[in-house]
């Protein structure tokens, strides 16, 4: 375990401190839409089907056009495609925070302007993959991993509540404004990143498409690479959607309905906090192999909702399958940054993206047909073994093994160096 000094070294560097503080204001924002578009859709409607519509159309994006955003963040500045992006959700999420607020807000208008939205986050994550590794350096991509994560949680935690007051008492409409000012937060950040650093462009020779193609090949010759994207989705296809799916059908069935769903989904949120401190300081020696292992730990969540067990037993187990996710996450971006030459990370990650992101909306959709045949119960605990035997099989894969901790691809760490080169290491 590393000292806390060396955990928060990557907010001494100012173009990290100040995309973290954009990244902390954004994503505050983040977790205050989910619940305040629902709540929006449903006083619109009351459609269930309607509500699906537009959650739906937030994620189409990201699965369309993650790998385009990947071939973006490599061909350009990363930190203008990035501007781009947050002015794009900026943009979005005002307009339909206008409207709500106008009472002329339809259907349609929000799935529309939320498609925009999502096509915003398409462009922003694989490009945000790639810039981190030049603001914090190679040495320290997994101590600023973590950061982000812990700020992800900490403002998760406190969005909820926020979210739910505002809805309750001014409507959805302000939460989605607020959402859209933290974009523009964001924006301001990337805008004051250092002239060093904005000046840079990630190597790049061939065209959009043929960077596309690029990416795909890169993640194909690394069979641990490939591993861990289809363990990703193998994971959310039969674990996580269904958990997501079915978990407030139990808890409403059978453990009081929704505030022992918020007590889990608080549980939940207080894990990955505790896992960003753990990422932060455990220098795993087989980064690949302890993400396989490590996600063994959230088997039981799904296992105990399947029986189902108290709710003094639930928690527990989904304060471990939150630690879980964030060591996970952490170890396996970091890995792609020390691992990946640095003008293909933002392609690499977004291939990444798309086998998590794509396996769930399948999972989800198959999840309630499936409860329906076989029961809830079958579904949850039949997913935990799956997933079991195929973390089994990814461990066999000798090359998950051979990835160390530390540079790779034959690269140095450069003490001093500012992470602007595309083809060598840098430290903080």
């Amino acid at each position: 375990m590393r000292p806390v000094r060396e955990v928060i070294a990557p907010l001494k560097v100012l173009g990290f401190r100040r995309y973290y503080l954009g990244h902390t204001a954004s994503t505050f924002g983040d977790a205050l839409t989910p619940l305040a578009i629902a709540f929006a859709v449903l006083h619109l409607t009351g459609s269930p089907a309607d509500l699906g519509i537009v959650v739906l159309s937030t994620r189409i994006p990201v699965i369309a056009l993650s790998l385009l955003g990947g071939a973006l963040g490599d061909r350009f500045s990363r930190r203008d495609v990035m501007l781009v992006a947050d002015l794009m959700r900026f943009l979005a999420q005002g307009a339909t925070a206008a409207l709500l607020l106008s009472g002329t807000a339809r259907i349609w208008m929000i799935v529309l302007l939320q498609l925009v939205a999502g096509m915003g986050s398409a462009l922003f994550t694989p490009a945000s993959v790639g810039l981190v590794v030049s603001l914090a350096g190679r040495e320290r991509v997994q101590e600023a991993n973590a950061l982000l994560s812990m700020s992800r949680s900490l403002t998760s935690l406190a969005a909820l509540s926020v979210a739910g007051a505002l809805v309750a008492t001014v409507g959805p409409g302000w939460a989605i404004l607020i959402d859209a000012a933290t974009f523009l937060v964001s924006a301001v950040f990337l805008a004051r990143l250092p002239r060093s650093l904005t000046s840079q462009r990630p190597a790049a020779s061939t065209g959009l498409r043929a960077g596309v193609k690029g990416g795909l090949a890169e993640v194909a010759r690394r069979p641990w690479l490939l591993t861990s994207v289809v363990h990703v989705a193998l994971t959310n296809l039969v674990v996580v959607a269904p958990f997501l799916v079915l978990g407030p059908y139990v808890a409403d069935r059978h453990l009081g309905g929704a505030p022992a769903w918020a007590a889990i989904g608080v549980a939940y949120a207080v894990g990955g906090l505790a896992g960003g401190l753990v990422a932060a300081r455990w220098k795993a020696s087989r980064p690949v192999a302890a993400t396989l292992v490590v996600f063994l730990v959230m088997t039981p969540l799904p296992v105990l909702l399947a029986v189902p067990a108290a709710l003094w037993l639930l928690m527990p187990a989904a304060f471990l399958a939150g630690l879980e996710l964030v060591i996970y996450n952490v170890l396996q971006t970091s890995t792609i940054q020390r691992h990946v030459p640095e003008h293909l990370i933002a392609r690499v990650s977004s291939v990444v993206t798309l086998g998590a992101l794509a396996a769930a909306p399948l999972g989800m959709g198959l999840a309630g047909p499936a409860a329906e045949v076989f029961g809830s119960g079958a579904v949850l605990v039949g997913g935990a073994l799956l997933a079991v035997l195929g973390t089994v099989a990814a461990l066999l894969v000798p090359s998950v093994w051979r990835v160390k901790d530390g540079p790779g691809e034959g690269e140095r760490a450069e003490p001093g160096g500012t992470g602007q080169s595309s083809q060598r290491a840098a430290a903080s």
